[in-house]
């Protein structure tokens, strides 16, 4: 199933993200901005959820990332449900609506990492995910990707409770630590993913 949820995607077009990636380098107030906007405008969850994972990889540089939403809390069996795990922050794809019904990547609450971040609503920076009780390699073996550094942080609605999970993978070069800066960066943009996530959620 983890294999089966990859998606092939078409083309995202290539001078948006190069606009922002100009912007990162030269003006990062108006490059927050920017990206702030472009996921508040987006109604559609399948579309929101892979803008929110190339921002994330562009702001922190991070190789990938994936998004984990919560789902089965109105019935008291909570899980993390991602349809897109794997997203390269090399590749400018948008999803399509042919990727609605594809295979689902499903996290237990409270297990490995993202169900632990879920669960305690802390933040998790890890230099080396390997060296990590709490990770869990299952992705890593089928998909023959290693995955090193990992920074895993919660996304809450306006009521504060938890309703998703962002990582970001392999901080580049060479999968180097993230940094306290990569950290408060996302906690600054994630409230702003969750009242987007929020609002699609109601469509």
């Amino acid at each position: 199933a983890l294999l089966e949820s990859r998606v092939s995607l078409p083309q995202y077009p290539p001078t948006a993200l190069d606009y922002k990636r100009y912007l990162k380098e030269h003006n990062e107030r108006q490059f927050f901005l920017e990206l702030v906007k472009d996921i508040s405008n987006d109604l559609d969850l399948t579309s929101l959820s892979y803008k929110i994972l190339i921002f994330v990889c562009l702001m922190v540089e991070a190789d990938r990332s994936s998004l984990f939403l919560v789902e089965g809390a109105a019935a008291g069996k909570k899980s993390l449900v991602s349809k897109f795990f794997d997203v390269h922050a090399g590749t400018p794809l948008l999803p399509c609506c042919s990727t609605e019904n594809s295979n689902e990547v499903q996290v237990p609450w409270g297990k490995g990492i993202i169900g632990y971040v879920a669960e305690h609503g802390e933040t998790v920076n890890i230099p080396d995910a390997y060296q990590d009780r709490r990770f869990n390699d299952e992705i890593d073996k089928l998909t023959g990707y290693k995955t090193k550094s990992l920074l895993c942080m919660p996304i809450r609605n306006n009521d504060g409770e938890i309703i998703g999970v962002a990582q970001a993978i392999n901080k580049t070069p060479g999968g180097a630590p993230f940094t306290d800066d990569d950290e408060k960066v996302m906690q600054m943009y994630l409230p702003f993913c969750g009242i987007a996530i929020s609002n699609a959620q109601l469509f």
